[in-house]
């Protein structure tokens, strides 16, 4: 099955409809507040389901007082636009992806390079820093719901790959695998993930970077052959609100959703731990080859990954780069 999104114009012309929307008047008011959220994926996408396991505990806690609201995906606001949507208030709450909005804010993708679990992030300090950094934009960041440390992403190919080095093999990249295949010589090819499962097809790429799940959810398992099994990078997903409607609601409702946030962290370590386990059996089902490298090469794959990721946050934001380097290991 392949998944493709509308186009922008559709999502912008989405965007200003949801933007010109009446608020709730004042007898309205008296009913649960509201928050609409986007996603940046289809709501069966795997990771999806982090966000949803937010939405559950707050619309549980919260009943009759706030309403988490899902509105769409890429079909409302297009992934790569749904951060100034949340920015300028023409959604509420969207579960944002930091690589898709990087150029907005160089430091969102800096958790990609954490070794640390989410709890642990926030506990050291480094949530509090990367919300500080969000806050300037005018976004409040809620919760860090990667569920991962140091194992979310994978390259996979249709070309046997043995050792730390993709001189002439062309990867499908989003800006999360940029530097990495940078570094390692291969040819970097941006690309929607619903252009993919056809670029496979007609060998447009001969393969593309992914997250540990999900490449059955577009079909891509039934056109690749191999699997580099050294996982890296944790996941850079949040659940971000905009900053005057997360000032606006009520201290307590505040407090519940930051309590919410932390449990959901938890959870999602959980549930994607879980889900790892099965993607496994089942691309192995496929009869999808798994590779590992020579311990050396591994070695040199997953240097290349890390040095290039912070070599980039850091050049882009010399500033706060660092500091967020220094928590994330």
């Amino acid at each position: 099955m392949r998944l493709t999104f509308l186009g922008s114009l559709l999502g912008a012309a989405a965007v200003a409809l949801i933007a010109t929307m009446p608020a709730p008047t004042s007898a309205q008011s008296s009913g649960p507040i509201t928050l609409r959220a986007v996603l940046p994926f289809t709501p069966n996408y795997a990771f999806s389901n982090n966000f949803f396991i937010f939405q559950k505990l707050a619309n549980e806690k919260l009943k009759g007082k706030l309403n988490v609201s899902y509105i769409g995906g890429a079909e409302v606001v297009p992934a790569f636009e749904q951060f100034e949507a949340v920015r300028d208030g023409a959604v509420d709450m969207s579960m944002a992806v930091g690589a898709y909005y990087r150029g907005q804010v160089p430091e969102a993708a800096a958790p990609l390079g954490a070794r640390k679990s989410p709890p642990e992030l926030r506990a050291n300090g480094f949530l509090e820093l990367m919300r500080e950094v969000h806050k300037k934009q005018g976004v409040h960041l809620l919760a860090y719901i990667g569920g991962t440390k140091g194992d979310a992403y994978r390259l996979y190919s249709n070309v046997k790959i043995t050792k730390a080095d993709l001189t002439g093999v062309k990867m499908r990249v989003s800006p999360t695998y940029i530097p990495l295949v940078k570094a390692l010589g291969g040819t970097a090819v941006n690309m929607a993930p619903g252009e993919v499962y056809t670029a496979l097809e007609r060998k447009v790429v001969d393969g593309f970077g992914w997250t540990y799940l999900g490449i059955g959810d577009y079909g891509m398992d039934e056109v690749t052959k191999y699997v580099i099994d050294h996982p890296f990078y944790s996941t850079d997903v949040y659940v971000l609100v905009n900053l005057k409607k997360w000032e606006s609601l009520p201290a307590d409702i505040r407090a519940t959703l930051e309590e919410v946030g932390i449990q959901a962290e938890k959870d999602a370590i959980k549930y994607i731990t879980e889900s790892n386990a099965k993607e496994d059996k089942a691309l192995k089902r496929k009869g999808i080859e798994f590779i590992k490298l020579p311990p050396d090469e591994e070695k040199k794959f997953l240097a290349a990954a890390y040095d290039a990721h912070w070599a980039d946050i850091i050049g882009k934001s010399p500033q706060i780069g660092p500091k967020l380097k220094a928590l994330a290991e």
